[in-house]
């Protein structure tokens, strides 16, 4: 009971283990077989330093091959899965027998394939399985040496190159598709796929193209030594494509073996002739450029060179149709594939704070010029804004007043002494000001209002007009009064005397 857990723990590390491995390599296994169940093989003559063995099998009939000469032979048993050989056991197996011919002799073909196993086992791990007779010193009558001395050198170079990579590479001689004599299509040159371990592949490409075998037909599956060519209608170009992707996906497949331990720990391990197939996608893509037609068109700053965005912009062939309309950003704005011809471009709209353009621009494409770069410049808008210090009842310039203008922050902005000519702003920025009035003019009454105005890409231009009272001189009359209150009085007693004087002769 206690072995049959034990073994049933074997079993499950073992699949453990072996699943591990592959998940970790991240590739597709074929199966393998968690345990074997060894049997009985036939007797093989020495053929060489007296080195006699019997060949091993499965019950299933596939061949084995021993890794420790110095144990028992396993058969008539079961054997479970140890792990996978590095790539000089597989490359034995792969090149021994049953996988190649080597003499035309089926028994003497596994004796050559068997003693490398041992052989590179000496070599790699110091075992001691063959002696030097063997190896150099005893006669080779039937010359079977230099086939397994060649095996053994092989299989020590796989193991230091290892597995082979799994490789993918997509050339061409030049990435630039062309049009057809007819122009209705770009065509590429030839493409080629190199890699390790590819028998096939296949490719796909950007929508609207499609690929092109040798014989002119369309498919997407070829062998590895297969050429292809992209092809691309123009109709299928549209104003902003630039190029074409092409990718290219295989299955490299690489060939490994494993090892296999018996239940009893006197016999050696197997390693079955079984080359267990692994594979693993590769890709590799190319960018194809369309030789076509590209024009940027870029506006600008007429007084600082520097890129203005918001500008509305229209592109129209010579017949005046529209070919494509945007809105300028700091970066040019480029179309491709436009025919040989003229072309204009207008303004709809000009940047906020810049003039708009009345007049197009005009380019010409033809097969030697068809790359150009369209700079199209604005003036920005100027606004003037006319302060003027009038007298309020003569409607005359004054001079001498002091007067400042302010943004919305409240920062000065400017400060200046009327004269009797008006006093003129330039390019303020949008914003809304003030113009107040610091000192008035000699003569005349300080004005506390505080005028405003407001500068936006609709309202550029203003005429402040600035009005001052003059100070009206209210005479002194107090000298006045004294006289004419005299004369009053004089006369008060002018008339008092006559009255009684008139009336006392009565």
């Amino acid at each position: 009971m206690k072995r049959k857990m034990f073994k049933n723990v074997q079993l499950f590390l073992a699949f453990a283990l072996t699943t591990i491995l592959f998940l970790g390599n991240a590739i597709n296994v074929k199966a393998v077989a968690q345990t074997i169940t060894l049997g009985s093989g036939e007797k093989i003559d020495d053929y060489l330093a007296g080195v006699s063995f019997q060949t091993k099998v499965t019950t299933s009939g596939e061949y084995v091959y021993c890794l420790d000469r110095t144990k028992a032979t396993a058969k008539n048993t079961t054997a479970t899965l140890v792990g996978e050989r590095d790539a000089g056991f597989a490359y034995i197996i792969e090149n021994g027998y049953p996988h190649k011919n080597i003499t035309g002799d089926r028994l003497k073909d596994y004796y050559i394939t068997q003693t490398a196993i041992w052989w590179y086992l000496d070599e790699t791990t110091g075992s001691g399985n063959l002696g030097s007779d063997f190896k150099v010193n005893a006669s080779d009558p039937n010359g079977i040496r230099k086939y397994i001395k060649d095996l053994v050198d092989n299989a020590k170079k796989a193991k230091e190159n290892g597995y082979p990579k799994a490789t993918l590479s997509l050339n061409t001689t030049s990435n630039t598709m062309k049009l057809s004599s007819d122009k209705k299509y770009y065509i590429s040159e030839s493409l080629s796929v190199t890699g390790t371990n590819i028998t096939a592949y296949t490719v796909s490409v950007s929508s609207g193209a499609s690929v092109i075998a040798a014989d002119g037909s369309e498919k997407t599956t070829f062998a590895a030594s297969e050429k292809f060519k992209i092809k691309m209608p123009v109709s299928q170009v549209n104003n902003t494509q630039t190029a074409i992707k092409v990718e290219v996906t295989s299955e490299a497949t690489v060939n490994k073996v494993y090892e296999y331990k018996p239940e009893k720990a006197n016999m050696q391990n197997a390693m079955p002739a079984i080359l267990v197939p692994t594979t693993k996608k590769v890709t590799a893509s190319k960018t194809l450029e369309i030789d076509s037609s590209k024009v940027s068109i870029i506006k600008l700053d007429k007084a600082t060179g520097q890129p203005l965005a918001g500008a509305e912009l229209v592109l129209k062939d010579a017949a005046g149709n529209t070919i494509a309309s945007w809105t300028s950003t700091t970066n040019a704005h480029v179309i491709r594939n436009l025919s040989n011809g003229t072309y204009t471009i207008e303004e709809t709209k000009a940047p906020t704070g810049y003039k708009k353009l009345t007049k197009t621009m005009q380019f010409t494409i033809t097969d030697e010029k068809k790359n150009i770069q369209v700079k199209i410049h604005n003036e920005p808008k100027e606004s003037v804004i006319t302060i003027t210090k009038l007298d309020k009842s003569t409607e005359k310039p004054l001079a001498g007043a002091t007067l400042v203008v302010k943004n919305s922050k409240g920062e000065v902005v400017a400060r200046f002494t009327t004269t009797t000519e008006s006093y003129v702003i330039t390019n303020l920025a949008n914003d809304t000001y003030t113009v107040e009035e610091e000192s008035a003019p000699a003569g005349y009454q300080k004005v506390n209002d505080v005028i405003k105005f407001t500068i936006d890409d609709e309202h550029l231009s203003y005429q402040v007009n600035f009005y001052n009272y003059p100070i009206v001189t209210v005479p002194n009359t107090s000298s006045n009064s004294s006289i004419i209150m005299t004369i009053i009085g004089l006369i008060i007693i002018g008339s008092t005397v006559l009255y009684i004087y008139k009336y006392a002769n009565r």
